[in-house]
């Protein structure tokens, strides 16, 4: 029992090891393809549908990003069902819609996790979104917010059912997609990728989530 118990440990630790090693390809691959981006770099991170992972991804992103000593802005921008406040166990009464419809200030808002990670939850769930975010008071609140910080996450509602996505994308430097395994369809894939290039939004490109881990670690299942 003991030696299945310290293998499993050790199976347990390699999991996370590959997983924090891909979020750092992840980054570091980011890095390349925003070297020639003057000033803060935002990444507006998306998926088909919903239930794909890209929440939890745009919060480790924004992480990893933050190891490096860089001044990281998680924003969450799902405006429809978000999840980042109840994620990180922070307070949601202040946030991004409040600061858009003139209830806030990003001052109030805005949550300092440590010296180099701060997060800006969605606030209360507004009627009108896609206004919101298509609005110029959200495209100037992150002009401002981009003075401030070197990276900014932005983890917006799904492209392939709302507009949203859209919107934030456009004052992005681009948009990070994320696809499950045996989930998203490449006909999702098609269309969401057809969408960015209609509206002219950069395509930073595509993270595989929930690929499964005995892929990498063969001997998992025998445990």
């Amino acid at each position: 029992m003991k030696n299945s118990n310290r293998a499993k440990e050790s199976v347990a630790a390699d999991v996370q090891f590959a997983v924090s090693e891909s979020y750092k390809t992840i980054r570091t691959n980011l890095q390349f393809l925003l070297n020639r981006s003057v000033g803060c770099k935002v990444i507006a991170v998306s998926s088909a549908q919903a239930q794909e992972g890209k929440t939890t991804n745009s919060v480790n992103l924004a992480i990893s990003f933050s190891q490096l000593g860089k001044k990281v802005l998680l924003i969450d921008a799902d405006l429809r069902r978000p999840t980042i406040a109840k994620k990180l166990k922070i307070e949601n009464t202040d946030g991004l819609s409040g600061i858009l419809a003139g209830f806030s200030t990003a001052e109030q808002a805005i949550v300092s996790i440590n010296n180099y990670l701060s997060v800006l939850p969605s606030g209360a769930v507004p009627p009108n979104p896609s206004e919101l975010l298509a609005s110029l008071e959200f495209e100037q609140l992150l002009a401002s917010l981009k003075e401030k910080f070197d990276y900014i996450v932005i983890d917006t509602a799904p492209v392939g059912i709302v507009s949203d996505a859209l919107s934030v994308g456009s004052v992005s430097d681009g948009v990070l997609l994320i696809i499950k395994a045996k989930s998203t369809t490449y006909h999702d894939f098609e269309r969401v990728v057809d969408s960015l290039k209609l509206a002219n939004i950069t395509l930073l490109g595509a993270v595989l989530n929930g690929s499964v881990v005995e892929e990498y670690l063969p001997n998992y299942r025998s445990l």
